[in-house]
């Protein structure tokens, strides 16, 4: 299933879709507009069924009513929730409008990738492990964005991302949606892929 959010600032739509087989997706997303940033996480319980499900949940709960904290206090938080839980890998970011930066933390094997239009690509290499309520260090990073950059945060079931001259081509997510999720790019597995352009 294909989701748009749009607020005229930052454009998303993500595919989400459950492992074959399986009736619960343990992947899960969220996008939070608000007046000065827009947040945009997945989160990827471990598994896949029920157990991931919860997993994944719980951390986008945190990051719902957290979302006004910094992108590393969320993750923290998101760690201290998945105690006693299956735990969860997850990437986060928040696109400050007033700051034009980008604010990254992630824990565990999320992709994160963002084209700008003057040709620089930030894609920083994900930390390894796992959210489970153990003591973690948790960092965060800042990025410098530009009018027109694209983004895209995803899971291990994307087998081939979109590419970077796709991304930057797309007047928005909604009217690339063909390009950007064909019917066969997926493992068998739960697959998330939210594509996002900053306007």
């Amino acid at each position: 299933m294909i989701t748009y959010y749009e607020d005229g600032k930052v454009d998303v739509a993500i595919l989400e879709q459950a492992k074959p087989g399986k009736t619960c997706c343990g992947d899960a997303h969220t996008v939070i507009h608000t007046e000065h940033y827009t947040v945009c996480a997945v989160v990827d319980g471990l598994g896949s069924g029920e157990g991931a499900y919860q997993s994944a949940n719980a951390a986008i709960e945190i990051i719902e009513a957290l979302h006004d904290k910094s992108v590393e206090q969320i993750v923290e938080a998101c760690n201290q929730a998945l105690l006693h839980k299956r735990g969860a890998v997850m990437t986060i970011i928040k696109v400050d409008y007033a700051k034009f930066e980008v604010s990254y933390s992630n824990f565990g094997n999320i992709g994160f990738v963002m084209h700008m239009p003057d040709g620089t690509t930030i894609q920083p290499i994900p930390s390894r492990g796992y959210l489970s309520g153990k003591k973690q260090r948790i960092t965060s990073q800042r990025f410098p964005y530009q009018s027109g950059s694209a983004f895209l945060l995803y899971s291990d079931g994307i087998k081939k991302p979109p590419s970077k001259k796709m991304l930057l081509k797309m007047d928005s997510p909604r009217t690339a949606t063909e390009e950007l999720f064909p019917k066969d790019g997926y493992a068998l597995d739960d697959v998330t892929l939210l594509v996002g352009k900053i306007s």
